[in-house]
């Protein structure tokens, strides 16, 4: 069932900072800002389901921000798209940006920072997919944040409108179909990001696409224990001196990346309800992290709370 939540339900002097804790419960850890607060309308209705949360919003101006400590913070991962109904705005993400008219969208990444700009009167569509779903469809999607998909093209226009009404016809649907016109929304936008990768495109800089496949590595070998920077460095040919250079030109050390990725992945699987039954040294071990003492130094400093209170206020 889809939840209501509008600056609506509040005295207008609280608006801005009730939307700001909504914009975080709904999608992900975010910084948000606005020009004119004290005059600041929004509503999300959003639908969370079993493989995806779709959501309309709509609101005043605002600037949304995913910054390192709110990446540091949040156990998620996942691919979010935007699909621009009303208004202009933009997805920015590694230095790539989207200017999006009505009807087209972009994808974008929560492991990343990414920046929102959106008018007065916007209105958008947002579908949040986690993050190993999309990569077991499209294994690029990486490589495609920031970039806009056209509503104005034949294709891009098919999407626009299928993919709004598919939305919105879910919640109304029986259980027994809900889970097809899901994997339909996907594999719709799916298809629109692969249209992309016909495209002629540049990363804006030599080491980005080498970071990129440098944490696709990291993730697709977070379950081996004896994973650490040298494994890395031998996983892409490349000096350990080098590679460390190139992450902390990107603020970041390798050890780190590995450490914050194992983190992300036993936080989610702490609040799936899939794994309830499961111990945590089994989560953690799953997921390279045999030392439970060592988990628990680790995910207070990120999280705040111990793996157990981490999981029984899920």
């Amino acid at each position: 069932m889809a939840i209501l939540l509008s600056t609506n339900s509040v005295r207008q002097v609280e608006r801005f900072a009730f939307w700001r804790e909504a914009v975080c419960d709904a999608y992900v850890h975010l910084d948000c800002e606005c020009s004119h607060p004290d005059e600041f309308d929004g509503e999300i209705v959003l639908n969370r389901l079993s493989r995806l949360s779709a959501s309309f919003v709509s609101g005043s101006q605002q600037s949304v921000r995913r910054r390192r400590k709110d990446i540091a913070r949040a156990g998620e991962e996942s691919f979010l798209i935007s699909l621009q109904m009303r208004r202009e705005g933009s997805v920015s993400q590694h230095d790539r940006e989207a200017s999006l008219q009505p009807g087209d969208f972009a994808l974008y990444s929560s492991v990343d920072r990414y920046r929102l700009e959106l008018p007065d009167g916007f209105r958008q569509l947002v579908v949040q997919i986690p993050r190993e779903d999309l990569l077991n469809r499209l294994p690029k999607a990486d490589l495609l944040t920031g970039i806009g998909v056209s509503g104005r093209s034949v294709l891009g226009g098919i999407i626009n409108d299928s993919a709004v009404r598919l939305v919105s016809a879910i919640d109304q649907s029986p259980d027994a179909v809900k889970q097809s016109l899901q994997e339909t929304v996907v594999d719709l936008f799916v298809t629109g990001l692969a249209s992309l990768q016909e495209t002629k495109y540049e990363l804006s800089k030599p080491e980005q696409q080498l970071l990129l496949r440098a944490d696709a590595t990291i993730r697709s070998n977070l379950h081996r224990p004896d994973f650490d920077r040298r494994s890395l460095a031998a996983e892409l040919g490349l000096s350990l001196r080098r590679l460390s250079e190139i992450y902390q030109s990107d603020q970041r050390s390798i050890a780190s990346t590995i450490r914050d990725m194992r983190l992300s992945r036993i936080a989610a699987d702490l609040r799936d309800a899939r794994y309830a039954r499961q111990s945590i040294s089994d989560i953690a071990f799953r997921w390279g992290i045999e030392n439970q003492q060592s988990l628990t130094r680790m995910f207070k400093t990120r999280f705040g709370t111990a793996p157990r209170d981490y999981r029984s206020h899920g």
